[in-house]
């Protein structure tokens, strides 16, 4: 095996609590990470000779230093003064400024690929903490399935896997700026993360999904929505499809809504299709599933 291809899973939060802004510039949060199927594919292959060469296909993003798969081989080399160079393409699926973490799946899939590799390949905590000093949600997708994020959301607790169910994501024609999310936060907007707490214990009891979607919530909700009123449509149309809930995800500008059956699922993307909107209709990946192949 001289390569790896990871299918590097995006994210939604089925619940996202701001609690405080820290003394160190960050959020305190309280989150439920969920994995879902729609993903990249990263294929990761290391070189004797020095350098790191990034190919991108599908959605524009940068091709240098300035991605976060670039900076995850730096990093790992970093940690384990190994390999001397990488060769990493990206085909690129999940949209970009979206919150559903395509980036940081793609860093995650990066470091998980090179451990793969690595003769002598860094224990989990480690490799956990390179990844959380990438980004703050870098270290969910070392486990994907479904988690408790606390602190700035790299402190993880694993979680029951979600019951089954469909989900639809859409998203309006812009990105948002995490910062400017961020800004746009009034005290309002602050929780103590109990409603985080309290579904993350349903899951973990074996609640059904239409418990699960009534503690569904974004602390971004209202200010993104006073500023982009494109957000309440969204929401709108996925409640009148049928979703048992519908919200933001991270800081935005994805959108999901969660189904109880494929049938109303697909009418809702085909109906956000039809207006010419971005549409997918994905499901929860579960915590042990291989999403990693070896490749010559």
């Amino acid at each position: 095996m001289i390569a790896v291809e990871i299918n590097a899973c995006s994210k939604i939060n089925l619940c996202l609590e701001v609690l405080r802004r820290r003394t160190d510039g960050y959020h305190e949060l309280a989150t439920v990470f969920q994995a879902v199927t729609l993903a990249d594919r990263v294929r990761v292959a290391p070189r004797e000779e020095a350098g790191i060469s990034l190919q991108v296909l599908g959605e524009t993003v940068p091709d240098g230093r300035d991605n976060l798969a670039w900076r995850a081989v730096e990093a790992y080399q970093q940690m384990r003064h190994w390999p001397e160079g990488a060769a990493i393409t990206l085909v690129k699926n999940v949209p970009v400024g979206a919150g559903l973490g395509g980036g940081s799946s793609d860093a995650a899939a990066v470091m998980q690929g090179l451990a793969e590799l690595d003769p002598q390949p860094p224990d989990a905590h480690e490799l956990a903490a390179a990844m959380a000093a990438l980004g703050s949600d870098v270290p969910f997708f070392l486990t994907h399935g479904t988690a408790f994020g606390r602190s700035r959301g790299d402190e993880l607790v694993g979680l029951a896997d979600l019951p089954a169910c469909w989900i639809v994501l859409t998203r309006p024609e812009f990105s948002v700026s995490t910062r400017e999310a961020y800004e746009l936060l009034e005290p309002q907007d602050f929780s103590d993360g109990g409603r985080a707490h309290q579904m993350a214990d349903a899951i973990d009891s074996g609640a059904e999904i239409e418990e699960i979607a009534e503690l569904v919530a974004n602390a971004f909700s209202r200010p993104l929505t006073e500023r982009w009123p494109v957000f309440s449509e969204l929401r709108r149309a996925l409640r009148e499809a049928g979703a048992l809930a519908a919200e933001i995800t991270g800081s935005g500008s994805a959108l999901f809504g969660l189904f109880g059956a494929a049938e109303p699922a697909e009418a809702a993307r085909a109906q956000m299709a039809a207006q010419g909107r971005w549409a997918r209709v994905v499901q929860p990946v579960p915590v042990d599933t291989e999403l990693v192949e070896g490749v010559e």
